[in-house]
């Protein structure tokens, strides 16, 4: 009942399709992904070479097949996808979401991220790969904070769009962590180690299942490769992650 009256309090204040996710230009409910026609050109899509590992954008000046990231650091998970090179239009649209009380803006990202993955493995090839979504958590602080979980509800209406099972956060934060911003690779791995654990119940979930971690940006990996740890050492058989932005290919 709740959720229900809040969303259409949100559809009064924010019209599915009126204004533009990211600048917030007036337009209308043909866009594409809510998009003005500005910014769906200037959203840095992945649809040029990527890492074969985590699934960024690779520069046009590096000519191997995985990113320095990747070359440089082990990762937990099996494999990356992303829709977008994080940068200015892509900030946006997730600042907006995470930090300007726009939980409607979870919506149309899923639904790049659900078109990204129909791309990549076909429609009936989607639901047959995973079976099941793993939204990265948040802690209790920021989700009272937020009030909710942008990954959760972006996972949410992810499997609304593929069929792909959703089954709540099946993870919790076990601890506070420090901003990962400033801090190296090494430092970003070793504040985030041990800070995730199945929740009750879920452990039936995550044995012998290929599952998909949904988070909405993705830098160094750090937080993409607890999870993936976490959820392998339950009984995971696979754990790949799909975000909406992942970092830039810095070439050294």
């Amino acid at each position: 009942m709740y959720e229900t009256v809040w969303q259409e309090v949100l559809d009064r204040i924010y019209p599915s399709g009126i204004y533009c996710i990211c600048c917030g230009k007036i337009t209308d409910d043909t866009r594409t992904y809510s998009l003005c026609n500005d910014c769906m050109g200037a959203v840095k899509w992945a649809v040029g070479r990527t890492c074969s590992k985590c699934g960024k954008p690779l520069s046009p000046n590096d000519p191997r097949e995985i990113c320095f990231n990747c070359t440089e650091h082990r990762h937990e998970f099996n494999r990356g996808f992303t829709c977008a090179e994080y940068g200015a239009h892509e900030r946006s649209i997730v600042y907006s979401l995470k930090y300007d009380d726009r939980p409607d803006i979870a919506a149309p990202i899923a639904e790049m991220m659900a078109d990204r993955m129909k791309a990549k493995f076909g429609e009936k090839g989607l639901t047959s790969s995973y079976d099941l979504l793993v939204p990265v958590p948040v802690s209790r602080r920021r989700r009272g904070t937020r009030g909710y979980n942008q990954a959760e509800l972006i996972s949410m209406h992810f499997s609304e769009k593929t069929g792909v099972p959703f089954r709540g956060e099946i993870l919790k934060r076990t601890k506070e962590t420090t901003a990962m911003k400033g801090l190296t690779p090494d430092e970003r791995r070793l504040n985030i180690r041990g800070s995730f654990e199945l929740k009750p119940g879920a452990a039936r979930f995550v044995r012998n299942a290929n599952c998909l971690i949904v988070d909405d940006i993705y830098t160094t990996g750090a937080t993409i490769d607890e999870t993936a740890r976490v959820l392998k050492a339950s009984g995971a058989l696979s754990a790949d992650f799909l975000s909406f932005a992942n970092g830039a290919d810095v070439v050294k």
